[in-house]
């Protein structure tokens, strides 16, 4: 795979994935979850080295399992238009993924409300991960008490709100994550929306980047302000709610054709997680298209961000 399709800096910027790595010059090394000590590096090429190196992982660690040409054929009209020139402009982007790492993808995105993700949210889950398992090690080997003994640490360091919210809900979190595998993603949205402060927002993240449904997208203050301005919403719209969402699926909810996550479906079917995706580096990062990047100012922000752990 040759480095000018992707971008894996900005790709893992975007990620949920982001805490399990570390950069390493021009190689991205995973520390923790499946596939420790494998290293993806990008000089010209694409070169992997390690145990991990499967086409699947490097499909899913780069975006690649996401096919856009394909799912932009099955957009119609503004949506297409719309979409269609994202992908062109943002060909480096895509959302790197784990259905391997389930809890790990759910502790980031449950630590992710309401703070600065790359500030605050990566070094807790670096600390909490560190903790819990030390490299080369996955934490699905690791028992519940085990499991909240690191949490319990990791609290103790930090005192994020965030944190002692994440040690009451723990043990839920662990099942539902557990239960990925055999379960449906609308089963798996519903049962971590009965989790305690847990919201639609990271059950929509939680499913886009562990892999499990492209269609699925957060709706995020990235998104609300992308739509709007692409001429996609207008104000009769609402957010979704997690009284509706634990109750019903999109099809049958009474607020489905107002809300704006069961829009954005119909929308963008397949493309709508790429789509939110963009809608954040476009906004978080204040771009308009890859040759934006300033890759300097990228390369010393996630070696601020993953090297120190």
């Amino acid at each position: 795979m040759t480095a000018s399709y992707i971008n894996l800096d900005l790709t893992l910027y975007a990620s949920f994935s982001l805490p399990m790595f570390k950069k390493d010059g021009d190689c991205w090394i995973k520390v923790y979850g499946y596939g420790a000590g494998t290293s993806i590096c990008v000089d010209g090429n694409l070169k992997c080295h390690g145990i991990a190196c499967s086409s699947q992982f490097l499909d899913y660690v780069t975006g690649s399992w996401i096919n856009k040409e394909r799912y932009l054929e099955e957009l119609e009209g503004l949506a297409r238009e719309v979409v269609e020139g994202l992908i062109k402009e943002f060909y480096c982007l895509s959302i790197s993924a784990s259905p391997w790492d389930t809890f790990e993808i759910l502790t980031a995105a449950f630590l992710s409300r309401n703070t600065d993700f790359h500030k605050n949210t990566v070094r807790w889950v670096k600390t909490f991960l560190r903790k819990l398992a030390g490299p080369k090690r996955v934490s699905s080997d690791q028992t519940v008490d085990q499991i909240a003994q690191a949490a319990v640490s990791v609290y103790r360091e930090f005192k994020s709100y965030q944190l002692l919210q994440f040690m009451e809900v723990l043990d839920k979190l662990i099942t539902v994550a557990r239960m990925v595998s055999t379960t449906s993603p609308s089963a798996t949205r519903r049962n971590l929306l009965k989790v305690k402060y847990l919201g639609p927002k990271v059950a929509d993240s939680f499913i886009l980047h562990s892999g499990l449904d492209t269609s699925r997208a957060p709706v995020d203050i990235h998104y609300m302000r992308f739509l709007k301005r692409s001429g996609f919403l207008g104000n009769e719209y609402i957010q979704p709610r997690k009284s509706y969402c634990t109750t019903y699926d999109c099809s049958t909810c009474p607020a489905s054709q107002k809300c704006v996550y069961a829009y954005t479906i119909r929308l963008f079917k397949n493309l709508n997680g790429f789509t939110q995706t963009t809608a954040y580096i476009m906004d978080k990062l204040q771009i308009r298209r890859c040759e934006d990047v300033d890759e300097s100012k990228l390369k010393a922000l996630l070696d601020a961000v993953t090297t120190n752990f």
